[in-house]
């Protein structure tokens, strides 16, 4: 294995097929979280929170009142159910129409050919990575800013070929998504046609390296958005491109992907195999180094935040909690927590966004199953 010179690191496939290890980032673990299938719902985990807050403040037990309330704010938020939309899609459609609650909402592939191969490292796989980062930042729009990303630079089976993909985690309250850039290109030209014509990521999710192969979460989105269903994976087109240097044109191949990390993705990663659909060699591409499909696990993406501290206004039902939360600590003369401003005690403040958010996820689940319930 040789380590890339660049930052971040690289792990070339001929030794390691995983990321290198990120420190992972610091996350307040202490606001309190409601898990649909615990004992402790997200109602449960405010009554809790209003008892502490009562007891440490005014150094006297809850009453009654406040225990209960809890319970009258997950009864008003039932009463609007009706009007309440999933921030998950559970629709029929057949093609995911976005990132999820902390993707990018509107993303593209930018378009490589103004970037002199002259201005880039003459190693490839750092090459390919460099081209990687700027797919990522224009994604993000911040084209000018040092960005953190894992970066994992494989080779192919069958075809002389260089994949790099690179990928960060982008974080709002509890939703987490990854934006992920795959670049390929061919290390050999033995023909005035590129093996590479019409390539496709034939890909899936997974719990584990080696594990089987399962469908990613709803909500995720490509760039170029040319997909198709495979019937238990999902492929997506790669964008070939033209890079501009002194031996001439040189063609790469690009793909932008963000999909939401929840469920199956909560602890495991993709798998994928490639395939050159208008090339001379129609054969599924793996991993040169194991033989076997690529792995990548997104658990190791460094977390970027979302730039504004409390990220978008929440769902309806959320903003509802909230605006009750509000009276209610307004009350106990513990400051203004508006949706809009959250501006006397960003601590308690963020700490009442968590709850409201883990309220939409215990709804959204219970949503899925059939039916709200408290």
């Amino acid at each position: 294995m040789r380590a890339s010179l660049m930052t971040p690191c690289v792990a070339r496939s001929t030794g390691v097929t995983q990321p290198r290890p990120i420190q992972a980032p610091n996350v307040n673990r202490g606001a309190p979280r409601g898990v649909a299938c615990s004992a402790t719902t997200a109602w449960d985990s405010w009554t809790s929170y209003i008892s502490k807050h009562r007891a440490d403040s005014a150094s006297a037990p809850a009453s009654k009142s406040e225990l209960d309330y809890g319970r009258e704010i997950a009864a008003a938020i039932r009463s609007s159910a009706g009007s309440f939309k999933s921030k998950y899609a559970t629709g029929e459609t057949n093609v995911p129409s976005s990132g999820g609650a902390a993707g990018i909402s509107d993303f593209k592939l930018s378009h490589v050919g103004d970037i002199n191969l002259n201005e880039l490292p003459r190693d490839l796989h750092e090459r390919l990575e460099a081209l990687a980062s700027v797919q990522l930042k224009q994604a993000l729009g911040k084209p000018n800013a040092d960005l953190d990303a894992a970066s994992i630079s494989f080779t192919t089976t069958d075809v002389d070929a260089a994949l790099c993909v690179s990928g960060v985690t982008l974080q709002q309250g509890l939703d987490k998504t990854a934006l992920i850039a795959f670049v390929a290109t061919e290390t050999e030209r033995q023909a005035s046609w590129s093996r590479l014509e019409g390539l496709i990521l034939h890909w899936g999710a997974t719990d584990a390296a080696g594990g089987a192969w399962g469908l990613p979460p709803q909500g995720w989105a490509a760039s170029p958005n040319k997909v198709v269903d495979a019937g238990g994976a999902w492929q997506c087109s790669f964008e070939k491109q033209q890079m501009s240097g002194p031996e001439g044109n040189s063609a790469v191949y690009v793909l932008l992907l963000q999909v939401p990390l929840r469920g199956i993705l909560k602890a495991g990663g993709l798998v994928f195999v490639l395939k050159a659909t208008a090339g001379q060699n129609t054969r599924w591409l793996k991993d040169e180094a194991t033989k076997k499909d690529f792995f990548l696990d997104t658990t190791r993406f460094p977390v970027i935040k979302a730039s504004h501290q409390y990220g978008q206004p929440p769902p309806a039902a959320a903003r509802y909690y909230i605006q009750h939360m509000q009276g209610r600590t307004c009350e106990m003369g513990e400051g203004n927590y508006s949706d809009s401003g959250y501006n006397d005690n960003p601590k308690q403040a963020r700490e009442l966004y968590l709850v409201a958010a883990a309220v939409v996820e215990d709804l959204t689940i219970k949503d899925q199953r059939g039916g709200v319930a408290g």
